[in-house]
């Protein structure tokens, strides 16, 4: 009985990530419902999501705010532009919809392709914040770079998010309280693992420079 309560049980470790990421999650929303504050919130999930994968020491809410504060400012106009692609995305896919025509069809097609390269994108973006300092612009470009450098990695995390936004509209009666406790953070800490192998390399790169 011991064994299973020791901190170093695997069992022990998953629960004790599932709390991490519902606690983590919880903080997220709280931080992003201002709207402008999104981007540094979704900076500082990332910060803490790759420290957690890592299996450093991690205090929660302490290396959240640290992050947040960080990088809230640099964070209000990249959160205002995945807000801004989502609007656009959403607005044009409902002006399309139940039309019947051909074009339309691939109107649609085509809108939801660039949308799931932009949200990729947007991941990266984040995760660079929350490592390295850069401006907006240098932040967006370099994440652009690694999306299409890495295409197998960035397709998972697509199909991650996609997989997830489906499970939520399957469990539509009980989105609201999925998402309070995984929405964000599950899902998140899924692409970290995809994406933490791309930041090592960059690290041992600037080590070696």
């Amino acid at each position: 009985m011991d064994k299973f309560f020791d901190s170093n049980n695997p069992v022990m470790r998953f629960l004790s990530t599932l709390v991490d990421l519902v606690i983590l999650n919880v903080i997220t929303i709280i931080f992003s419902l201002p709207v402008i504050t999104a981007g540094g919130a979704l900076t500082a999930m990332n910060y803490v999501l790759l420290h957690m994968y890592r299996g450093d020491e991690s205090y929660i809410t302490g290396m959240f705010r640290k992050s947040f504060r960080a990088n809230f400012k640099q964070g209000i106009p990249e959160g205002l532009l995945a807000l801004a692609a989502v609007a656009i995305t959403v607005v044009d896919l409902m002006a399309l919809h139940g039309s019947e025509s051909r074009i339309a069809t691939l109107m649609m097609i085509i809108i939801t392709i660039i949308a799931v390269m932009i949200f990729v994108t947007c991941v990266y973006m984040f995760a660079l914040q929350s490592r390295y300092e850069n401006t907006v612009a240098g932040t967006i470009l370099n994440a652009v770079r690694l999306a299409i450098s890495n295409l197998p990695r960035s397709a998972g995390m697509a199909v991650i998010w996609l997989v997830w936004i489906l499970i939520l509209v399957y469990l539509y009666k009980a989105a609201s309280l999925f998402f309070l406790i995984f929405g964000l953070t599950l899902p998140g800490y899924m692409c970290t693992i995809l994406y933490n192998r791309i930041f090592e390399d960059l690290e041992s790169e600037d080590k070696s420079v």
